[in-house]
This record gives C-alpha cells, sequence and structure tokens, in this order.
C-alpha cells in the first residue's frame, strides 16, 4: 500500500497561486496605466465643458437682453395706453437709453428710439424701435430688439 503524502501550504496561501507572489493583487504598473487612461478622458471632455460654459454664459446674456428689451417695449405702450404719448412732442420723451448688468458682468445698453418730430405725423402711427447691446462690444451688434407702434392722435 502507498501512502500518499500531501503538501501542505503556506499560511495565507491559496492552494493553486502561484509561489512567486509576482501576480497577487493590483501592481503599481496596473495603477498607473489606469490613472493615465482615465486622466486622457478627462482631457478630452474639457474642450466639451467649456464650450458649455461659453454657450450657457451666451445664452444668458441674451435672456437678459431679450428681458430688457421687453420692458422697454412694455414701458412705451403702457405710455400710449395711459394717453402720455399722444402726439410727436410727447412721443419724444420716450426716447431713453439705460445700461444695466447682467449676471456674467456685461454691461447692456437698451436705447428707445422714436421717430424725429420731423419724421412724426400726428394722426398716424409711429413705430418705436428698441435695442439692447454689449457696450463692449465695438461692432454694437444688437442682442436684442423689438418693434412696437402706437398710435398718435394728435391731441397734447
Amino acid at each position: 500500500m502507498m501512502i500518499e503524502r500531501t503538501r501542505s501550504h503556506r499560511d495565507g496561501e491559496c492552494p493553486g497561486a502561484s509561489s512567486t507572489g509576482s501576480d497577487s493583487g493590483i501592481g503599481l504598473i496596473e495603477i498607473i496605466i489606469s490613472m493615465f487612461l482615465i486622466s486622457l478622458l478627462a482631457i478630452a471632455f474639457i474642450p466639451v465643458m467649456v464650450s458649455a460654459i461659453r454657450a450657457s454664459t451666451l445664452n444668458s446674456t441674451v435672456a437678459t437682453a431679450t428681458r430688457l428689451v421687453a420692458q422697454a417695449v412694455d414701458e412705451v405702450r403702457d405710455a400710449a395706453r395711459e394717453r402720455r404719448a399722444t402726439d410727436c412732442a410727447s412721443a419724444q420723451l420716450l426716447n431713453a437709453q439705460s445700461d444695466e448688468v447682467d449676471a456674467q458682468g456685461i454691461t447692456l445698453r437698451v436705447t428707445t428710439t422714436v421717430p424725429t418730430p420731423a419724421n412724426c405725423v400726428d394722426n398716424t402711427v409711429i413705430t418705436i424701435t428698441v435695442v439692447a447691446v454689449d457696450l463692449a462690444d465695438a461692432t454694437a451688434t444688437p442682442i436684442a430688439d423689438a418693434r412696437t407702434q402706437i398710435f398718435l392722435d394728435g391731441t397734447p
């Protein structure tokens, strides 16, 4: 009868595991490679984030300019409704210019323009223009603009 000798395992060593110890756990090289891959993904994502932030800033400025223009148009309509602008002379009081700083620190100028008395005729409809521009923009390209019409009945 033959007696088989069983080999005893060292403490903490699993059966079938390599005895050299080089394959156990995650090595430093694997960690460095995974950090490198994660950093590549982060670098690829940065331009997307930057463009999203720029778009958000622009949209916020456009929304503020649109709100300011709408308020100015409402003021013109209220003046016509309350009979503060009934003839060409009183309509000239609607000419206005105001500056406001939005949440991003951009200064917006809102200008309300009424036709000059030479181009204004009582008992007609006049068109009033409201424009919002960025003061820092050298080209003065309108961010938002609107037009409204009011009737001047000619009574002072």
